[in-house]
């Protein structure tokens, strides 16, 4: 990060510091998934994976913490 900061304040840029949490709202979600149209939907970092069925016109992946699937 040091070094990185160095060569900014060298070549006289902007530096700008911004966080997101990573969570998408519902309506997020369906807006990306009617735009990537995937063939499956695999929620993941959620309690609640169940809670996406019927929210999508896609097919909803139960994939449990340590298991693996194919992309």
């Amino acid at each position: 990060m040091q070094k990185m900061m160095k060569f900014i304040k060298k070549k006289k840029m902007n530096f700008y510091q911004v966080h997101t949490s990573g969570h998408a709202e519902i309506d997020t979600l369906k807006k990306v998934v009617k735009k990537v149209k995937p063939g499956k939907i695999a929620p993941i970092h959620t309690f609640h994976p169940d809670k996406y069925d019927g929210l999508f016109k896609r097919k909803i992946m139960q994939v449990s913490d340590g298991e693996v699937f194919e992309v």
